[in-house]
């Protein structure tokens, strides 16, 4: 491992890491993301297997996203739709943080993709996002947004926790209440957070987010799931160019936003309460 530049943590399988509870084996890399990486790993005395998230330290780095991580699922603590700390811990030597996790299934963007239309069924559909945003509420009554609501941060659970929905990453999730449990003040400024194909409005206007700006990121979620052609700005990639087209669909493009699903009339009534 390089403790150079680069802000990989970068374990090759059979790379060991202790703790003061247990030693782990890295099995393989599980994937990659903005923090740096999740390994599947395997304690060696109980044999049993989990996710091992590790983040590099970096000086330039001023808020770590693991401990962000750790401090948000402290506070859930045996929360039906967040995944169970089970060891964490710093390698000061070597320069990363470590954070052990109940290990879960495939992601709803991987479930999606598997299937030959891409697209869940409607009733799936509504199912599966009915437990995304009963996640969300349990997160904000803890204080914090998310700020990156999408598929691929939702995954199912395994064995006989595989019919429940885990909401994952919360990295740049930030916290909206203050000590007194109020709304904080608004920054005049904020910079884009997200991804471009599921971020509210607020967040292209560059305007600070709450807790209804996760309820229009969730909306877009749940229309990925069940829209066959999916979402209409699904490959536009400029950020303007897609707040035009969330905009619109507000307004005169709202058959286009629903083209194709049935129900469309009680879909409308859900953006029109969250815009409101």
């Amino acid at each position: 491992m390089s403790n150079e530049e680069e802000e990989d943590v970068n374990f090759k399988p059979g790379v060991e890491i202790s703790s003061g509870k247990a030693n782990y084996v890295v099995s393989r890399l599980l994937g990659e993301g903005g923090f740096g990486a999740v390994y599947l790993v395997k304690d060696t005395k109980t044999n049993k297997t989990f996710a091992m998230k590790v983040e590099q330290k970096m000086e330039k780095r001023k808020h770590s996203k693991l401990k962000m991580e750790i401090a948000i699922l402290k506070l859930v603590g045996a929360g039906k739709h967040f995944t169970q700390i089970v060891d964490r811990g710093k390698k000061d030597k070597e320069g990363y943080f470590f954070l052990v996790m109940e290990l879960v299934g495939k992601s709803l963007g991987d479930l999606k993709n598997e299937r030959a239309e891409r697209v869940f069924s409607f009733g799936t559909g509504l199912g599966v996002a009915s437990q995304c945003l009963e996640a969300v509420e349990d997160l904000h009554r803890t204080g914090f947004i998310h700020r990156d609501l999408k598929p691929q941060n939702y995954a199912c659970g395994l064995d006989e926790k595989r019919h429940n929905i885990y909401i994952l990453d919360f990295g740049i999730a930030r916290k909206y209440l203050n000590t007194k449990n109020e709304l904080k003040t608004p920054r005049e400024a904020v910079g884009f957070k997200g991804t471009v194909r599921f971020a509210p409005l607020a967040c292209h206007r560059f305007t600070e987010l709450g807790p209804r700006d996760d309820c229009e990121s969730w909306f877009y979620l749940l229309l990925d799931l069940i829209l066959p052609r999916g979402l209409p700005w699904r490959k536009m990639n400029e950020k303007g160019e897609v707040l035009k087209e969330k905009e619109e669909c507000r307004k005169e493009k709202r058959d286009k936003l629903f083209y194709g699903i049935k129900h469309a009339s009680e879909l409308n009534k859900i953006l029109d309460y969250i815009d409101s």
